[in-house]
């Protein structure tokens, strides 16, 4: 059995975006008690809506679920349920719905933000979260739970302005009784049965049909076996035949590939015996020609010539050496051109290197110089001389803004301190007006509400003197107009007093003295602005003097490199 154990609420309705609302529903039953508008209804609602996705009645396609971002002095309030259950099986499980209102220029936008299923993995015991979009969650919540939707919706959390629902016209009631007890799936299925029947009644006519062809199959399928059994032992004999003969040819083909081997040795033979015979031919030939062309026959011993054969070998292994000597001498060669190429380049690229410093040294110089020309421009320090500066000419002027940007700290700081000491008399003065003006103000309730109880006790008399007028006949008339008299002459003196006071004076006294001071703080306000401004410029110039100097140190740093170059 599915059981209902927490439920988080933020955001939903009256319930806070800011504060998280938990709900534990306790075994076997769970009271919920409160005021009307405490919520309620509320809980009931955020049980459809996490376990159906149903949104409630009058929702207005949830723009009143959520909570009213005017509400919260907001242009955008999320809210969230999450509810923790056991399934079917007994596993817990956590729905989690995210959802979010939107302030538009002329509208309100409701969105559904996601919707995850989280379970514990029972073999690591880690949480396993899954995202399903909302109509795949509609379907797997009720299918964990093993109630159906429609029971979920109309009987288990359904809502107090739908309970009615069997009191509805018999169409929608017959829909709803469908929907709980599933009646539309039976009715589906006897459909299909019958369906199923129809279509059987007709296979079986069609396969009586093809059962009697299979009868005259059948007996055709008997002559044909017979016939096949005469064929089989035809091919039997056949067969014998066959392989007699075959065993003969392969006896024939035996002999006629060794004939045809003995043939392509033979014919082998004659081709290497023509082509040695022309290699003699030739061979005794050549030795002819060169016998003819020798100017004289040389007649040394075997000894002598082997002599000059080692003399021979000799010259021939001295000038090897000397050959491989000459091509260690190019190797050596090659080399030191290699590493004359590799110096070349590095000194190349050195030079490339100095011209790059020395492009750079002229640019930042420039620069120095249009820093110089417009700090001069922009605090009148005078005419400075025409570009580019010489070392000592830029000292001399970056020495001459120095001293004029410690002048200006030091104006600033002055007027930093008087400024500092009029917001504070300022601020006294302020802070005692306002003692003041809360003074008069609370006289003034005091004295309406003195006023107030006057004019009551004025109806009041009034009220007893209608009364008493009633009875006029049983009073006697000159008591009651002496008595009327006293009381005019009693609210005239109040009255008087009342005026004597003059409260709206002292309000509009008090009014003049907060604009003064409203108008003191203002004029402050602009001095302390325009200090600000001088800071931020102070600043500026504090970054431009730090660039100066880092120019500086580069361009010194730059001359030692050439100078220890030279």
């Amino acid at each position: 059995m599915s059981t209902v154990d927490k439920m988080l609420i933020k955001g939903i309705r009256s319930f806070d975006p800011e504060n998280k609302n938990v709900i534990t529903f306790f075994k076997p039953l769970t009271l919920i008690v409160g005021h009307n508008g405490a919520g309620k209804t509320t809980i009931i609602e955020c049980l459809k809506l996490s376990c159906t996705g149903e949104l409630p009645p009058n929702a207005r396609s949830g723009h009143s679920f959520i909570h009213d971002p005017k509400v919260a002095g907001e242009t955008e309030t999320k809210g969230q349920i999450k509810l923790r259950f056991k399934t079917a099986a007994g596993k817990d499980v956590v729905c989690i719905r995210s959802f979010q209102l939107t302030q538009k220029a002329s509208k309100m936008e409701y969105k559904a933000i996601e919707s995850v299923l989280q379970t514990l993995n029972p073999h690591t015991g880690e949480k396993v979260c899954l995202s399903y979009r909302c109509a795949d969650m509609d379907r797997e919540i009720p299918a964990l739970m093993g109630v159906s939707k429609a029971i979920l919706e109309n009987v288990i959390f359904v809502h107090q302005d739908e309970a009615n629902w069997p009191l509805q016209d018999p169409s929608t009631l017959k829909k709803k009784f469908d929907d709980i007890f599933s009646a539309t799936r039976y009715t589906k299925a006897l459909e299909v049965i019958k369906k199923l029947h129809k279509d059987q009644a007709q296979e079986i006519k069609a396969y009586k049909l093809k059962l009697e062809h299979l009868q005259t199959l059948k007996d055709a399928a008997y002559k044909l076996r017979e016939s096949i059994s005469q064929n089989q032992e035809k091919t039997e004999s056949l067969k014998s035949q066959m392989q007699v003969l075959e065993k003969n040819i392969d006896d024939l083909d035996a002999k006629i590939h060794n004939a045809e081997l003995t043939l392509k040795d033979l014919r082998k033979l004659e081709d290497q015996k023509s082509t040695k015979t022309a290699e003699r031919s030739t061979l005794f030939k050549e030795q002819q020609r060169q016998y003819a062309a020798l100017a004289e026959e040389n007649e040394d011993t075997d000894e002598e010539l082997m002599e000059w054969k080692t003399k021979f070998d000799e010259r021939i292994m001295l000038l090897d050496n000397k050959i491989q000597k000459m091509g260690r001498n190019q190797q050596d060669l090659d080399e030191e051109s290699s590493a004359y190429r590799r110096k070349l380049n590095k000194c190349t690229e050195e030079i490339g290197k100095l011209q790059r410093d020395a492009e750079t040294l002229v640019m930042s110089k420039k620069d120095r110089d249009t820093a110089i020309e417009r700090l001069f421009a922009r605090l009148n320090l005078g005419s400075t001389p025409n570009s580019p500066f010489s070392d000592e000419v830029a000292l001399n002027l970056t020495s001459q803004i120095e001293a004029r940007l410690m002048e200006l700290n030091k104006d600033l700081d002055e007027k930093k301190q008087s400024n500092d000491q009029k917001l504070k008399t300022a601020w006294d003065c302020y802070v005692g007006a306002s003692e003041r003006c809360n003074i008069a103000e609370a006289q003034k309730k005091a004295k309406l509400e003195i006023k107030c109880s006057v004019l009551k006790r004025l109806e009041e008399t009034k009220s007893n003197r209608d009364s008493l007028e009633i009875q006029i006949s049983d009073v006697n008339l000159s008591l009651l107009d002496e008595r009327e008299k006293n009381m005019q002459v009693e609210l005239d003196r109040k009255k008087k007093q009342l005026n004597e006071r003059n409260h709206d004076e002292i309000i509009q006294q008090k009014q003049q003295e907060v604009f003064a001071i409203d108008q003191k703080i203002k004029v402050l306000s602009h001095e302390r602005n325009l200090a600000a401004n001088d800071a931020k410029e102070r600043m500026e110039l504090s970054i431009k003097k730090r660039e100066l100097e880092d120019k500086k140190k580069q361009l010194k740093k730059i001359i030692e490199e050439y100078k220890g170059q030279d």
